[in-house]
């Protein structure tokens, strides 16, 4: 018995050690791992634009809802005053009297520059309007941000390839031929240049063009992008880096190091010029408030959020003055004021930054030798600033024979067109005909 009870010990004890020695292998899940959730919107729509998947993978109910709201979907824009556009262009059908004297430029292949392409909301409709002009009609297209240029090339690329299918079935060389042809198009010429409109004369000499262009398109506005892009600085309703460049590749300035390097005295003479900011002055010495001794360094704002509070500050008192206000403003009345004057500020630096006013004269001088005779100009204008030199360039080219008629009177949006998109609102479209007298003048024109 004594032995028996050993050998159970020794049994036990070896069972014991083996157990140490043994490591637990769980059996392998055979369930999928999910997927980690996409982050979920915040609120019912999302506030910063790279947040906005939806609008950006084009989710049709999403864009529906955003359109319905009077808004713009993130990474798109919508075209102002498409339809006029291309009226004034030529390159509509519905032609009136008045107008008709530059039509024989459409019996020949038509050249038309795009200033400023940007989504390219006008370029498209252009190339369309181009499937019914002469064969080798030609689009340009310039903007300098290398950001948007490579997208919007590529959209109107596959608007391109979509009018060429079109036309050969129409032609019977493609499938579902046998439609009776309804355009002479046979094909279009479609370029891209990324660079500054004003470098147009000089592009179009080197490509043998100059004195060719049938119709021109200047847009003067921001688009969408650039303005919902918070990281681009453009938009004080959002949060972002004082930048404001729109040819982000170039070595130009930022708005923050430009404001770095002013004196209030420049800036106030920079807001009013650019702007006409009438609290020039006070706004120019906030955002350039000194701290310390005399000679320290200017605590200048280094977010867009940062220079809106800035202005705000240094505005509001200024609005309940009674020397500028005769009654007490309400809060709403003080908040859209506020909001005003912080967009006319953010303008002028914009401008500053970017050159805008002097590539506009530049462009406008260059305009009559850009022209074909009877040739078309229209442009887009966003700002008082902006108008002023369209409509004094143009009146001066039409007293001296420059032009033949132009647009003493602005074109509006509609108000359907200012309630569907607001950022209509304050656009002016002025056009301009080239003369078709070849010893016209253009000395003068500036």
């Amino acid at each position: 018995q004594q032995q028996q009870q050993q050998q159970q010990q020794q049994q036990h004890e070896l069972t014991m050690s083996l157990d140490k020695d043994i490591i637990y292998h769980p059996p392998a899940s055979t369930e999928t791992k999910k997927p980690p959730r996409r982050e979920r919107y915040n609120g019912r729509y999302p506030r910063n634009f790279g947040d906005k998947y939806k609008e950006h993978e084009g989710d049709a109910d999403t864009i529906a809802k955003v359109l319905a709201k009077g808004m713009t979907p993130a990474g798109r824009h919508i075209p102002i005053l498409l339809k006029e556009c291309l009226y004034h262009l030529g390159l509509s059908s519905q032609q009136d009297d008045a107008l008709q004297s530059s039509s024989s430029i459409s019996s020949q292949p038509l050249l038309v520059v795009d200033c400023t392409l940007g989504y390219g909301g006008h370029s498209s409709q252009i190339l369309k309007a181009l499937g019914e002009a002469e064969k080798g009609s030609r689009l340009v297209a310039f903007d300098q941000d290398s950001l948007e240029i490579v997208k919007t090339e590529e959209r109107l690329r596959a608007v391109l390839r979509e009018l060429m299918n079109m036309n050969m079935n129409m032609n019977g060389t493609g499938p579902g031929a046998g439609a009776i042809p309804t355009t002479k198009e046979e094909e279009i010429i479609f370029t891209a240049v990324n660079q500054n409109f004003s470098t147009l004369a000089s592009y179009l000499r080197e490509t043998d063009q100059l004195g060719k262009v049938t119709s021109l398109l200047a847009d003067l506005g921001l688009s969408s992008m650039q303005i919902d892009d918070n990281s681009r600085g453009f938009t004080y309703k959002r949060e972002g880096p004082l930048d404001m460049r729109m040819n982000t590749d170039s070595s130009t300035e930022t708005a923050y190091h430009l404001l770095c390097r002013l004196k209030p005295k420049q800036l106030q003479a920079m807001l009013a010029e650019n702007s006409d900011e009438v609290f020039a002055s006070e706004i120019a010495s906030a955002l350039l408030e000194k701290k310390g001794k005399k000679g320290a360094n200017a605590i200048v704002p280094e977010t867009t959020v940062e220079l809106a509070e800035r202005v705000r500050d240094t505005v509001r008192p200024l609005l309940q003055d009674k020397k500028q206000q005769q009654k007490k403003l309400s809060s709403g009345a003080v908040k859209k004021l506020l909001d005003s004057t912080v967009a006319r500020v953010m303008q002028a630096i914009r401008i500053e930054i970017n050159g805008e006013f002097r590539v506009l004269d530049q462009l406008l001088e260059d305009l009559p030798h850009v022209l074909v005779p009877n040739g078309r100009a229209v442009f887009l204008t966003f700002h008082s600033g902006e108008d002023r030199r369209v409509k004094k360039a143009f009146k001066a080219g039409f007293k001296n024979g420059i032009y033949s008629s132009w647009s003493s009177d602005v074109v509006r949006p509609s108000s359907k067109e200012r309630r569907d998109n607001p950022r209509s609102s304050c656009c002016k479209l002025r056009w301009a005909i080239r003369s078709d007298s070849k010893d016209a003048s253009v000395a003068d024109i500036i």
